[in-house]
């Protein structure tokens, strides 16, 4: 892109980032909760690895931490970014309120809080006003530690808000969203409380709701937490590239079923209206297995599955590794 034509776009990307992004930041509660998200899992997770390479960690252990993962990340790639932030289909109100309450479980922030900043991303992709992007603005379209770090971790802890009435008018008008956004805190606890219950019930004691607590609440925390922040760093920074969307969007094969999906991300971006994100037949995709059953089941309907027109419109690339390049 001749730099004329770059620097044009990156003043009109500024002048409209206006429009959907509030001059301030959270303030402090945001780098409580930020602070909160990195370190505590991260303690937990010590504390478990340690267990684990003693011997100590059991198959009890390990099934709270991968079962309540699986659940909460349910919530946040099939709830919160499928269904609430893109519209790909449409559920039952039990299904909403289910897949609402895991979402909020997973502790990323309440639902209007994320759509909005995942809204935001799609609008301004690697571009001025995307919140989490890891393109060095000092060297376009390559990426640094510094910028990486920003996407994965470092945006949480100062960016400035999103605004939720210009970006999410649809969810604020939904008086059940609003009433699951207003009760956050209340579902992370209660996504804290269920493993510790869990622990008790199965381990025994007061030390097993502790271990449940450590596995089904911090161990599970660190994983969606990183697995979910890597869509934001390693899908836009390595892995192969499907269609010429223009961002730097990428599809990577480590992360994609250990995300639930999420990680076909070159994908998404291409046909972001679409529920499916794998588009080939090895991209294996649990989340778009889940909304499948539930459309089986009558809970889904109105599925969007990838358009043919506007994938043609992207256009295909080969397959390239490396860098935003």
């Amino acid at each position: 892109m001749p730099s004329m034509e770059a620097d044009f776009r990156k003043a009109e990307g500024r002048e409209e980032a206006v429009m959907y992004v509030l001059p301030t930041s959270g303030g402090p509660a945001q780098k409580i909760h930020a602070s909160a998200m990195l370190l505590l899992p991260s303690a937990a997770m010590a504390w478990a690895g340690w267990r684990a390479l003693t011997g100590d960690a059991d198959l009890v252990d390990w099934s709270l931490a991968v079962s309540l993962y699986v659940a909460t990340m349910l919530g946040i790639t099939v709830g919160f970014h499928r269904l609430f932030a893109h519209r790909a289909f449409r559920a039952h109100w039990l299904l909403k309120v289910v897949l609402l309450a895991l979402g909020s479980m997973a502790a990323q922030g309440p639902p209007i809080y994320w759509v909005a900043n995942h809204r935001r991303h799609h609008r301004f992709s690697d571009d001025a006003g995307d919140p989490h992007s890891p393109i060095d603005e000092s060297v376009p379209g390559k990426v640094s530690w510094r910028s990486f770090w920003h996407a994965h971790s470092g945006w949480m802890f100062g960016h400035k808000l999103s605004n939720t009435a210009a970006l999410t008018k649809d969810l604020i008008r939904d008086p059940m969203v609003v009433a699951v956004n207003r009760s956050y805190y209340a579902w992370v606890i209660l996504g804290l409380a269920i493993p510790a219950l869990l622990g008790s019930l199965l381990i025994g004691g007061a030390g097993g709701a502790l271990e449940g607590l450590a596995w089904g609440g911090g161990v599970r925390l660190f994983i969606s937490y990183h697995l979910t922040s890597c869509i934001n760093s390693v899908t836009h920074s390595f892995g192969y590239r499907t269609y010429a969307t223009p961002d730097f969007s990428r599809n990577n094969a480590w992360i994609g079923a250990a995300t639930l999906g999420e990680a076909w991300h070159n994908n998404h971006h291409a046909c972001a209206s679409s529920a499916k994100f794998g588009h080939s037949w090895w991209e294996l995709d649990p989340g778009w297995i889940f909304i499948r059953l539930m459309e089986a089941i009558g809970a889904a309907r109105d599925v969007q599955r990838p358009s043919a027109r506007v994938i043609d419109r992207t256009g295909r690339t080969e397959k390239t590794r490396g860098t935003g390049t």
